[in-house]
């Protein structure tokens, strides 16, 4: 059972009586979502995946429901609620020279453009108008711009990413 898998979203509360739930999609655009395959469920209180051998999906407004096997009743899929959606990162693909998935800026450490060390990133927030990285640092978490002219070079491959963000910015 792959325990390296990427969240690619998030199934919700649950809709009707017969054991659907809201599936919410992590991915961009959201309907890649359905091409990465297999999916493995890790329920909010354990850090096991478990393969997710056979379930329904169904159009609902702008989103998806899904039913599990087995999932036939309301209660069943509450215990459900809140459960991540991974599949390996090797069925993502392949990206062009310059493009990243998200997953891969986790961990890296970031810079300025004077070399100082700022942090390492720990997850990215989409806020609508732009994308921020989140930075763990000792003092207090840093938030920065995913954008320009704040992002000057993302490496993933040496783990790097430096920003404009100048050392008195972190006072």
């Amino acid at each position: 059972m792959s325990q390296d898998n990427v969240v690619v979203g998030r199934l919700g509360r649950s809709f009707g009586v017969k054991g659907w739930q809201h599936l919410q999609s992590f991915t961009s655009p959201p309907d890649n979502l359905l091409s990465y395959q297999p999916w493995f469920l890790r329920s909010h209180n354990s850090d096991k995946w478990q393969r997710i051998e056979d379930y329904e999906i169904q159009n609902h407004n702008d989103g998806y429901l899904v039913r599990l096997a087995g999932v036939e009743q309301r209660e069943a899929a509450q215990k459900f609620s809140g459960s991540l959606l991974g599949t390996p990162a090797e069925t993502l693909g392949k990206t062009a020279d310059g493009e990243f998935y998200w997953h891969q800026l986790i961990g890296c450490d970031v810079l300025n453009e004077q070399g100082e060390a700022l942090g390492q990133v720990t997850g990215l927030l989409e806020t609508g108008a732009h994308d921020v990285l989140q930075i763990a640092r000792q003092q207090q978490p840093l938030l920065v711009p995913f954008a320009d002219p704040y992002i000057i070079d993302v490496n993933v491959v040496e783990r790097r990413i430096v920003v404009m963000w100048p050392s008195e910015w972190n006072d």
